[in-house]
């Protein structure tokens, strides 16, 4: 698909910035949606190699099918990855769904009016596929297109701090991953419709430039590490490589897997004794991490993206390696 031009929302988000760069990287063109114009400056620096391969569009919000009509001409695949994340709101109808659904829906009924779109790549979560109510405590195994569908309490109590943001996520991912699926049932597109459901994703940032900025589960991975694991832990065991993600996204475009496959995101299962283990022997003096966790330990049945997009997946050591070194970097920028 060299020069083809795919349409991406969330391009200035950890995600979203590996993805354009793996994309440019493999020859494509990006138009990319903004919602404010000084963003475009900010993507152009972001890939000088590429700066001719980029278009922008500003799309305010993404609630609103108009602006996405307007953006798709010529474009051959989309790659939708906005969507809010915990800390970004306090309202879960207004913060949470709205932009999480109604974005989601806002751009599959968009593509419909444009023929030559041939692929739509929705990033969901692996918590898309899981019950609102499973609880950290519990073993949790991830499986793809099972179909199953979770009721949701929309006026369910939620906790304060970060207990009640992630609960606000988790919530939006199901109902958009629902309404994704709905649409794919009812509309019936001529494009394939895929969704990705990663994991806790880690791994070097392309958007980070100060210890300040880290990644949400980049920072709570590097808390860990300092400070140790409470108990019960904050993160399931399941982990995924934010190279490998961008990955999934772009090889989906022109695999052979039928419309509604669900991609699972997940590297090789590494447990919290193997992470402790490694960081006592590679980082002892900054690991407070120590391999004595009799906890449960989360899984994932990662069989499509396998099977359909012959993806490898990166080492785990290798990526928790590149995970902490960056973050010792800006350490060692700010001791200076």
């Amino acid at each position: 698909m060299s020069k083809s031009l795919i349409f991406i929302t969330g391009a200035t988000g950890y995600i979203g910035a590996e993805v354009v760069q793996q994309a440019l990287e493999a020859g494509h063109r990006v138009r990319l949606s903004i919602r404010r114009p000084e963003q475009a400056t900010t993507l152009k620096n972001r890939y000088p190699k590429y700066a001719s391969e980029i278009e922008t569009v500003v799309i305010p919000d993404i609630t609103q099918r108009k602006p996405f009509e307007a953006a798709l001409a010529d474009v051959d695949a989309i790659i939708h990855i906005a969507s809010p994340l915990p800390g970004q709101g306090t309202d879960l109808k207004e913060d949470f769904i709205k932009p999480a659904l109604r974005g989601t829906e806002a751009i599959l009924y968009a593509a419909l009016q444009f023929p030559k779109i041939k692929a739509v790549v929705v990033t969901s979560s692996g918590i898309a596929l899981l019950p609102v109510a499973t609880h950290m405590e519990v073993d949790r195994v991830l499986k793809e297109d099972t179909g199953e569908v979770f009721p949701v309490d929309l006026d369910i109590e939620l906790p304060d701090g970060p207990a009640g943001q992630q609960t606000m996520y988790r919530i939006s991912k199901v109902l958009a991953h629902q309404a994704t699926r709905d649409f794919l049932t009812r509309e019936k597109p001529s494009y394939k419709l895929f969704t990705t459901h990663p994991t806790l994703v880690i791994g070097e940032s392309r958007i980070q430039t100060s210890a300040e900025q880290v990644d949400f589960v980049n920072g709570l991975l590097w808390s860990i590490i300092q400070n140790g694991l409470p108990n019960p832990p904050p993160l399931p065991s399941v982990w995924v490589d934010v190279k490998d993600v961008a990955a999934v996204h772009l090889r989906a475009i022109d695999c052979n897997a039928p419309t509604g496959t669900e991609f699972i995101a997940s590297g090789p299962e590494v447990s919290w004794n193997d992470i402790a283990e490694f960081t006592k022997q590679e980082y002892p003096e900054i690991s407070k991490l120590e391999p004595i966790y009799e906890g449960p330990n989360s899984q994932a049945d990662i069989v499509n993206a396998e099977k359909y997009l012959g993806l490898k997946w990166r080492p785990w050591k290798q990526t928790f390696r590149e995970t902490i070194e960056q973050q010792l970097s800006f350490q060692n920028k700010g001791s200076k």
